[in-house]
């Protein structure tokens, strides 16, 4: 049996990390959660993950710039944004950056997570099909 997919949970909200973190292990997910941007790029080349769940707006490094400094590394995992921020401008750089999703917080679980498992299915990650489904 192959190991579950491995999801990054960036946001600097510990609540926001921590349902997150529940909503995907519930799914059968792995995950691991950071704080910042900086944080994930700073262990990002030793892990290799199959896709990233990141808010918008944080210290440091926003969302954009992460996904523009992970595609710099030649690390395109896909991305999915979930962000209080009704920001358009952002929102195009991000799609047009190739996110696999922008969802408005609060984002409902199940819209969520068919969002994740379809970047999952088109990423290749060793998946069988979502548990449920």
């Amino acid at each position: 049996m192959s190991n579950p997919p491995l999801i990054a949970i960036v946001d600097d909200d510990d609540a926001v990390r921590e349902a997150l973190l529940d909503l995907l292990q519930v799914e059968g997910l792995s995950a691991r959660t950071f704080a910042s941007g900086t944080a994930l790029l700073a262990d990002a080349a030793a892990n290799h993950f199959d896709c990233i769940i990141t808010d918008l707006r944080m210290p440091e490094i926003t969302g954009i710039e992460l996904q523009q400094r992970l595609r710099a590394r030649c690390l395109a995992m896909p991305m999915i944004f979930i962000t209080a921020s009704v920001d358009e401008a952002a929102r195009e750089r991000a799609l047009r950056g190739g996110a696999a999703g922008w969802f408005t917080k609060p984002v409902a679980d199940e819209e969520l997570l068919d969002a994740l498992w379809a970047a999952l299915g088109r990423n290749g990650a060793p998946i069988q099909e979502r548990p449920g489904a």
